[in-house]
C-alpha cells in the first residue's frame, strides 16, 4: 500500500461527557479513514480503542486511547480520553499533549455537567477546538438549541459548517453550509473579529470572501473561534465533514528548535517488553538507543521506539517534534513525567484530587505482596492513584478520586494479575491546619554520638495557601548543609499531623539551630526535625480540615425542590439555578463526606432524569465533632523514646 504524502501533523483529543458517543465517533473515524474494517460499538464489548476487560464489560472508557489515521494528507494521532469525572486526570494529562480537541456534545442531553468542566479546562489550556453535535438522529435533538448553549458557555463565536435534515428520525443526514453567502459571510467576518477584515467586508464582499479562509484559520488557531459540526456518530453521518473542518482549519505546532523534549501522558506494561511510555515530542528528536533524562534527574536508554498506525503499533528508529511515540526501556518514568529538557511555556496540567482513602485486602492473605507490587504498577500508569504501605501492620490502602474508581481497580487487579481484591468502607482525606500561633523545639543531644537542636515557630495561614517554610539562622549559627536537611525532614514530616492527617496552610520558620563540629551526625537534623514539629503542633493544636466538591447538576424543572433539599441535607451550599427550556441547571459546593452516596440519591429524586458531574473544588474547616481521625503509619515523633530509635535503625540500614 502507498504511504500518502504528509502535509502536516496534529494531535487531536475526543473528550466529552459519558455516553456522549466519543468512543464511537473514535471508531467511525478509523472506519472511514480505512484503519480498521468495521467500526466496533461501545455497546457489543467491540470497540476497538477499548481495550481492557472492565471497560467492554461496562461500556465505559476508563484509560486514555490513541491511534493514527492519514485523511487528506494529514496525519491525525487521536487521543480518545475517558469521559467519566473519576477519571479525569487521563483527560488533563491528554490536553497537556494536544495541538486541538473536539468536543463531543450530545444534542439531546444538551451541555451536561462534564461538558462544563471540559470547556473549562479547553479553555484554560488555550487549546483550539471543534465542536460535535451528535446524535441528532435521536428523538429529542435539539442541535439548534444546544449550539447556542455551547456559544454561551465557551463566550466565543460558534460557528455551525454544516446543517441537519430530517434531524430526530434514523434518516437524519447533514448538508455543507457556505461560509462566503450572504448573511453567512458577515457573521463569518465578525467571529473572526480581524480589523483588516471587516474592512474588506465593508469595501468588497468578493474579496473579504477570499481573504476569509485564512483569517478563519488563525481565529480557530488562537481558540477565537469555534467551528460546530453536526452529525449521528452511531451511523457516521457528519463525521467526513468534521474530519475535512479539522484538515482545514487546524495548524500543526511550531516545533521549537533545540533540545529533545516529550510529555508522557500515558504508561502501560506490557508483559514481554515491560513498561511502555506514551509520549508526545515537543522539540528535537530521538533515535533507538539515545539516552534520555526522565523527570530532570536521571538518564535512561532507549531500547525501542514504536509509532501508532491506525490503532497498531510499528517499530521505528527515529522520531520528530510534535510525533506521538511509544518508548521501551525507560524503567523510572512515571504519567505525567516530562523528558530531556522542557521549553519555556510547555502547557502544564493540574491533576486531580484523591479525595477517598481505602485498604486494599486479597483474598488470599499470601497474595498480600502481589498485590502491593500490582498497585504500585497502576500508580506509575495513573498518578492520581497513590499507594500507602502500612509496614507495621502489613496493610495496603489506596488513595482514589471516586468510587467508580474503586470499582475498576477490582477489575483491572483481577484482569492483569488474577488477583481477587476487596476494598473496606472509603472514608474522606482530610487534612490539618494548626489553630495557632506555637514554637517547636527539640534538643537531640542523647544517645551519643549525636547533637542536633532545632526551633521552629508555626503559624496558621488562610485557606489554600499550603505550606511556606523560612529560615532566619545564619549559617554560622547552623551551616547550610543541615539546614538543607532541616527543610526537607520538615515536608517529609509534614505529611501526617496530630490526627494523622497531611498538614497544611502554615507557615514554619527556622528561627534557631545548633549543631556540634564532633557530635553531630551527618542525619541528626532528620531525626530532629520530625520531633521539633509535633512538639509545636502540639501545644498549637490542629484542626481538621475536609474536602468540598463543586457538584454541577441538571434535571427537569420539576425536580429542582427535591434537589434543593437533598442538597440542604447534605451540607450543600449552592447558587441560584439556571433555568432553561424546562430543565434547571445548578451549582453546589458539598463535603465530599456527604458526596458519597449523592449520585445515587440524586438520580432517585430526579426519576432517572437527572444529571451529575463532580470535582475538587478546595478544603474548609470541618464542623466541631466531624470528620475522622487517621492511625499513623509509623512510630508517632511525640513518643520520643521509641521514635528515636527506629529513626536510628532506619538511617544506619539507609547507609
Amino acid at each position: 500500500m502507498e504511504t500518502p504524502v504528509q502535509r502536516k501533523k496534529l494531535n487531536l483529543g475526543i473528550v466529552a461527557h459519558a455516553d456522549a458517543g466519543k468512543t464511537t465517533l473514535t471508531e467511525q473515524i478509523l472506519y472511514l479513514a480505512g484503519a480498521v474494517r468495521a467500526a466496533g460499538s461501545v455497546d457489543d464489548g467491540t470497540a476497538s480503542t477499548d481495550t481492557l476487560a472492565v471497560e467492554r464489560e461496562r461500556g465505559i472508557s476508563v484509560r486514555t486511547a490513541c491511534a493514527s489515521v492519514f485523511w487528506k494528507g494529514v496525519k491525525l494521532n487521536l487521543i480518545d480520553a475517558p469521559g467519566h469525572s473519576d477519571f479525569l486526570s487521563e483527560v488533563e494529562r491528554s490536553l497537556s499533549v494536544l495541538d486541538a480537541a473536539v468536543l463531543v456534545i450530545s444534542s439531546v442531553e444538551g451541555i451536561q455537567p462534564q461538558t462544563r468542566q471540559l470547556a473549562e479546562s479547553l479553555k484554560n489550556a488555550g487549546l483550539p477546538c471543534l465542536l460535535f453535535f451528535n446524535k441528532c438522529d435521536r428523538a429529542g435533538s435539539r442541535s439548534a438549541a444546544v449550539l447556542q448553549e455551547a456559544e454561551k458557555l465557551f463566550g466565543k463565536p460558534v460557528l455551525p459548517l454544516n446543517a441537519v435534515l430530517e434531524e430526530g428520525t434514523e434518516r437524519c443526514a447533514v448538508q455543507p453550509l457556505s461560509l462566503t453567502e450572504g448573511e453567512r459571510l458577515e457573521r463569518s467576518v465578525l467571529a473572526c473579529a480581524e480589523e483588516p477584515l471587516l474592512e474588506l467586508l465593508l469595501t468588497s464582499e468578493e474579496e473579504a470572501a477570499r481573504a476569509l479562509p485564512e483569517a478563519l484559520g488563525r481565529a480557530v488557531g488562537e481558540a477565537r473561534v469555534l467551528p460546530a459540526l453536526f452529525g449521528a456518530s452511531k451511523y457516521g453521518t457528519g463525521v467526513g465533514e468534521l474530519l475535512d473542518a479539522a484538515a482545514e482549519y487546524l495548524q500543526e505546532a511550531e516545533a521549537p528548535g533545540g533540545e529533545f523534549c516529550a510529555r508522557v501522558y500515558k504508561v502501560e506494561h506490557d508483559p514481554i517488553m515491560g513498561k511502555a511510555a506514551y509520549v508526545r515530542l515537543f522539540s528535537g528528536s530521538l533515535r533507538n538507543r539515545q539516552a534520555v533524562r526522565c523527570a530532570g534527574e536521571t538518564e535512561e536508554k532507549v531500547t525501542r521506539i514504536r509509532c501508532v498506525s491506525g490503532k497498531r503499533l510499528e517499530d521505528a528508529e527515529q522520531v520528530e517534534a510534535n510525533d506521538i511515540a511509544v518508548l521501551y526501556g525507560l524503567s523510572s518514568v512515571r504519567s505525567g513525567d516530562v523528558l530531556g529538557t522542557a521549553p519555556e511555556g510547555l502547557r502544564e496540567y493540574r491533576l486531580c484530587e484523591p479525595l477517598m482513602l481505602a485498604k486494599a485486602e486479597p483474598e488470599n492473605p499470601e497474595q498480600q505482596r502481589k498485590l502491593v507490587e500490582a498497585l504500585q504498577l497502576l500508580c506509575e500508569e495513573d498518578p492520581s492513584l497513590q499507594l500507602e504501605w502500612n509496614r507495621e501492620k502489613q496493610e495496603a490502602w489506596v488513595r482514589v478520586t471516586g468510587r467508580i474508581q474503586l470499582e475498576v481497580l477490582e477489575g483491572l487487579l483481577m484482569e492483569r494479575w488474577g488477583l481477587r481484591v476487596s476494598f473496606g468502607k472509603p472514608s474522606v482525606i482530610y487534612r490539618e491546619t494548626p489553630r495557632k500561633c506555637a514554637e517547636g523545639f527539640e534538643a537531640y543531644l542523647a544517645p551519643k554520638p549525636c547533637w542536633a537542636v532545632v526551633k521552629f515557630m508555626l503559624e496558621p495561614l488562610p485557606r489554600g495557601s499550603g505550606v511556606q517554610y523560612e529560615s532566619k539562622v545564619s549559617p554560622g549559627r547552623l551551616p547550610y548543609r543541615y539546614q538543607a536537611h532541616v527543610e526537607t525532614a520538615l515536608f517529609r514530616a509534614l505529611s501526617q499531623g496530630l490526627h494523622g492527617w497531611e498538614v497544611t496552610d502554615m507557615k514554619v520558620t527556622l528561627t534557631d539551630g545548633e549543631s556540634h563540629h564532633v557530635h553531630t551526625h551527618p542525619l541528626d537534623f532528620f531525626v530532629a526535625t520530625p520531633m521539633a514539629l509535633m512538639d509545636g503542633l502540639r501545644a498549637a493544636g490542629t484542626k481538621l480540615l475536609e474536602p468540598i466538591v463543586r457538584l454541577q447538576l441538571d434535571a427537569p424543572e420539576e425536580y429542582l425542590g427535591k434537589t434543593i433539599s437533598l442538597l440542604t441535607a447534605h451540607r450543600g451550599v449552592f447558587e441560584s439555578p439556571e433555568l432553561r427550556d424546562g430543565y434547571f441547571c445548578l451549582t453546589a459546593l458539598v463535603p465530599a463526606a456527604e458526596t458519597f452516596d449523592f449520585p445515587v440519591e440524586f438520580a432517585v429524586a430526579t426519576a432517572g432524569k437527572g444529571s451529575c458531574g463532580s470535582r475538587f473544588s478546595h478544603y474548609e474547616d470541618c464542623p466541631e465533632g466531624m470528620g475522622e481521625e487517621r492511625e499513623r503509619l509509623g512510630p508517632d515523633p511525640l513518643d520520643r523514646p521509641r521514635f528515636i530509635l527506629a529513626a536510628r535503625s532506619a538511617l544506619t540500614q539507609g547507609d
